[in-house]
C-alpha cells in the first residue's frame, strides 16, 4: 500500500504550497465511510495522541471526540483543536456515555484490564452500526469476551499498530507514528467483511504499509516473540552488568541500539508480560535453549560451530529483511 504520507512527497508537498492551499488540499481528500461519522478516542496517550494528529494530517473535516481518565490531555487537545468534545472518566459518566452513543468509530487505546473494565460499564451506551476497534498489545481472549459485550448491532475487531515509542503521553504523539508500520486485525466470524474492508481503509488513512490479519490467540503467540521477548531481553540486559559505572563510556551504538526499549513503561510491560505469560514463557525457553547452544560452542571453543551458528541467523534476518522490503513495495494487503 502506498501511503499519501510518504516522507519524500510530504516535504515537496509542504515546501512548494502556501498554507490555505495545503489546508484546502487536507479538506478535500475522501474521507472513508469509516470515519464520516464521528471518531471517539477512549485512551488520550502516546497511541492515542499520534491516531488523532494522524486522522487530523489527512483531513481537518474529520469530527474527532476523547475520552480519557486525565482532564489535562483533554485540555490539550481542546487547545490544540485536535479533538471537539471530550470527557473526563469516571468523572463525567453521563458525558461519556453520550459521546459512546453518537460515534461511529470507537478506538480503545488503553491497557488491556482498563479496556475490559471500561466496556463492562459503558457497552450498553453504544448504538447500533457503530464499530468499536482496540489497539492494545494482546488479543487471545479479550476478542472474544470484547465481542460478547457488545450490544446488538455493534461490532468490535481487533487490531494491533505495531509502532510505538519509549515515551509516554498525549504530548508525545507524532501523526507520522505509523508511516510504513504493520497494522494488524484480529477478526473473527462474527467480523462482516464490510468492516474489515472499513479497516483497510483506516489503516490507508493512517499511513500504515501492511495490513496483516491473523487468528487472535496466535497473534499473541507471535507478538510474544517478536515484542515481548525483546523488550525482556533488553531489561535483562541492563541489569546483566556487575561492574562500575564506567562501563558507560564503552557503551556504543551496537548496546544503545539494544537496551533502547529497556527504558520502559513497567506498568503497561508488567500487565501484557503477566497477561501473555504462557506464550512468552514458550518464548523464553526457546531463548534459552539457543542461548544454550552458543555457550556451549563458546566452553568447546568450537570455530566452525559459532560460524555456522552466527551465518544461521545471518542468513535468516537478510532474508526476514528481503520479505518485508518485498512487502513494501508491492503494498499488498493480506493474511
Amino acid at each position: 500500500m502506498t501511503s499519501w504520507k510518504s516522507g519524500m512527497d510530504r516535504r515537496n508537498w509542504t515546501a512548494n504550497t502556501n498554507p490555505e492551499v495545503i489546508t484546502m488540499m487536507i479538506r478535500k481528500r475522501k474521507i472513508p465511510q469509516i470515519l464520516s461519522g464521528n471518531v471517539l478516542i477512549v485512551g488520550l496517550g502516546l497511541m492515542g495522541g499520534s491516531i488523532v494528529r494522524s486522522l487530523k494530517e489527512y483531513s481537518e473535516d474529520i469530527h474527532i471526540q476523547a475520552v480519557d481518565i486525565r482532564p489535562d490531555p483533554i485540555e490539550r487537545a481542546l487547545r490544540d483543536a485536535m479533538i471537539e468534545d471530550g470527557a473526563v472518566e469516571p468523572e463525567e459518566p453521563e458525558k461519556t456515555e453520550a459521546l459512546l452513543g453518537n460515534s461511529r468509530l470507537v478506538v480503545l487505546s488503553m491497557y488491556p484490564a482498563g479496556m475490559m473494565r471500561f466496556l463492562v460499564e459503558h457497552a450498553k451506551a453504544l448504538r447500533p452500526g457503530t464499530i468499536v476497534m482496540d489497539i492494545c498489545g494482546l488479543k487471545g481472549d479479550f476478542v472474544e469476551e470484547a465481542q460478547r459485550l457488545m450490544p446488538e448491532g455493534v461490532e468490535f475487531i481487533g487490531a494491533h499498530p505495531m509502532a510505538g515509542r519509549e515515551k509516554v503521553g498525549y504530548e508525545n504523539g507524532d501523526g507520522e507514528m505509523f508511516l510504513g508500520a504493520t497494522f494488524v486485525l484480529t477478526p473473527t466470524e462474527r467480523n462482516t467483511p464490510e468492516t474489515v474492508s472499513a479497516m483497510y481503509d483506516l489503516a490507508r488513512v493512517l499511513g500504515f504499509g501492511r495490513v496483516r490479519e491473523v487468528d487472535p490467540m496466535e497473534h499473541d503467540r507471535l507478538i510474544a516473540y517478536t515484542s515481548h521477548l525483546p523488550h525482556v531481553m533488553a531489561s535483562v540486559l541492563m541489569q546483566a552488568w556487575h561492574g562500575g559505572d564506567d562501563v558507560k563510556a564503552f557503551s556504543g551504538g551496537s548496546f544503545r541500539d539494544v537496551t533502547r526499549i529497556a527504558d520502559i513503561n513497567e506498568n503497561l510491560w508488567t500487565e501484557l508480560f503477566m497477561m501473555n505469560s504462557q506464550a512468552l514463557t514458550e518464548s523464553l525457553r526457546d531463548f534459552m535453549i539457543a542461548l544454550g547452544e552458543f555457550t556451549s560452542l563458546m566452553e568447546a571453543e568450537d570455530r566452525e560451530g559459532l560460524k555456522r551458528f552466527l551465518k544461521k541467523s545471518g542468513d535468516r534476518k537478510r532474508e526476514w529483511n528481503r520479505e518485508i522490503s518485498r512487502s513494501e513495495l508491492g503494498g499488498a494487503h493480506g493474511k
